[in-house]
């Protein structure tokens, strides 16, 4: 629904056609926007030692060796819903993402998220970020702990939260209903796609745990094979390949402890366990999809969690690149660069 909102009035107020590829380069350029942003407020109110260098280092990377430079430049109908749904989700974590929140900051970022349903609806997931920035906020703790006062300010807040959610899937039910005569029914009985998608469907259903483990594969661990016949060429496996080998820089999340240590006491570090949680819980129905968006260069479904990687591997750096990291992001942009021309 998103990019025929957008589309629609474009092309009647031009009276002609208007290419999707524009739709797909402006909302990915826009991304890159809100994530320069983004590290500058990390720069400001968490890392303070990171430097300007780093934060175009990071940048770069976003923009040039991760899936949203490949789902970016294309223009077909998947990936232009893709990539203008990735930048409400963009947006909704810019919004709350800081250490001074109001409450007004987690309304409007579950409007952007809840919104995500009339694009990609896997991304509504990611409105788990602001609930567990809300349910660690010490002024909502304190909430609890006073008076039935503020407890009922509590629950009118929790009211007002859930709204937009509720808004948006009557919206999203309605649309089903409309085009299918069910609420339930997304479109995947109708899809003409290959026949091994289609026995997948067939056997497991659009959505099951028996797609984890070979989809989990594809996105963590199937690399390109190198091909010697005539020249040197690297071949990618349409199905999916391993977002660690073509973005290398994006193994420091595994640096991001989500637990630290203060007084001689373990604690849990909200800001980066709300960002592994949701990141986890996101990939888990496209995880579970039967098919690992194929066909694709890269691990196309990991672009709704894509903001969060990057994140991750920021914190995972304290804010800090090595010459490792750098090669790492000149690796990823040029593997990105020849997987496209191939794609192209």
């Amino acid at each position: 629904i998103i990019p025929a909102l957008i589309l629609i009035p474009l092309q009647y107020i031009r009276g002609q056609f208007v290419p999707t590829f524009y739709l797909s380069i402006l909302f990915s350029s826009m991304n890159v926007v809100l994530m320069y942003f983004l590290l500058l407020r990390i720069k400001r109110e968490f890392l303070r030692k990171m430097s300007f260098f780093a934060i175009c280092i990071f940048l770069l990377l976003f923009a040039f060796g991760t899936t949203q430079f490949y789902v970016g430049t294309l223009g077909s109908v998947w990936h232009v819903d893709q990539i203008t749904t990735s930048f409400l989700g963009t947006l909704g974590i810019f919004i709350v993402f800081r250490k001074k929140r109001k409450f007004i900051h987690y309304l409007i970022s579950m409007i952007f998220l809840s919104a995500t349903l009339l694009g990609r609806p896997t991304n509504v997931l990611l409105s788990i970020l602001p609930i567990t920035l809300y349910v660690c906020d010490p002024s909502v703790k304190a909430m609890l702990t006073l008076l039935n006062k503020k407890k009922a300010v509590f629950a009118r807040q929790v009211i007002l939260l859930c709204l937009p959610f509720l808004f948006f899937s009557s919206i999203f039910f309605l649309f089903n209903y409309v085009r299918f005569n069910n609420p339930l029914e997304y479109g995947f009985n109708y899809i003409h796609e290959t026949e091994h998608l289609q026995r997948l469907r067939e056997k497991n259903g659009p959505f099951s745990i028996r797609n984890i483990p070979r989809n989990l594969w594809y996105m963590l661990l199937e690399v390109p094979s190198l091909n010697f016949e005539e020249k040197i060429d690297l071949h990618f496996n349409l199905k999916g390949n391993s977002i660690f080998f073509l973005t290398p820089p994006l193994l420091a999340i595994f640096l991001a402890s989500p637990v630290m240590k203060r007084w001689k006491k373990i604690k849990f570090n909200p800001y980066i366990s709300s960002l592994w949680i949701t990141s986890i819980i996101t990939l888990i129905p496209s995880l579970m999809h039967h098919s690992s968006g194929w066909m694709q260069f890269g691990y196309r479904y990991s672009l709704d969690v894509n903001v969060l990687l990057l994140l991750l591997s920021v914190f995972g750096m304290k804010g800090k690149v090595n010459i490792l990291y750098i090669a790492g992001t000149l690796f990823a942009m040029a593997l990105y660069m020849v997987g496209i021309a191939k794609l192209m």
